[in-house]
């Protein structure tokens, strides 16, 4: 599985829970907060994986593009964007499709 596949199965999971506890009456309002705090979290993590998905695909079609190696700074630029997907999914280290070459720096 693809780490933005994983990243987006366990971001959907966690706004449904979130949603779900918002639903209860007997949701404190501290309890309320720190669900709606998650919603919003959810949104930012699937903002921030976008933009980094984007530069990733971006510098492989460059990869493509240049297959002659005119173009060092891809090899880095996929490297930081992997490497930045990884750490997102740290969270989710006792997920069981959770794979532990993600925690490899």
């Amino acid at each position: 599985m693809d780490v933005v596949d994983f990243l987006s199965q366990r971001i959907a999971e966690d706004e449904a829970a979130a949603r779900n506890l918002l639903n209860d009456r007997a949701v404190s309002e501290s309890g309320a907060w720190y669900e709606r705090r998650l919603l919003l979290e959810c949104e930012a993590k699937k903002r921030l994986i976008g933009i980094v998905e984007s530069a990733r695909q971006a510098a492989l079609a460059a990869m493509v593009r240049h297959p002659d190696g005119e173009t060092p700074w891809i090899t880095e630029s996929i490297e930081w964007t992997t490497l930045s997907l990884n750490a997102l999914a740290l969270p989710y280290a006792d997920h069981p499709d959770f794979e532990q070459h993600w925690l490899q720096l």
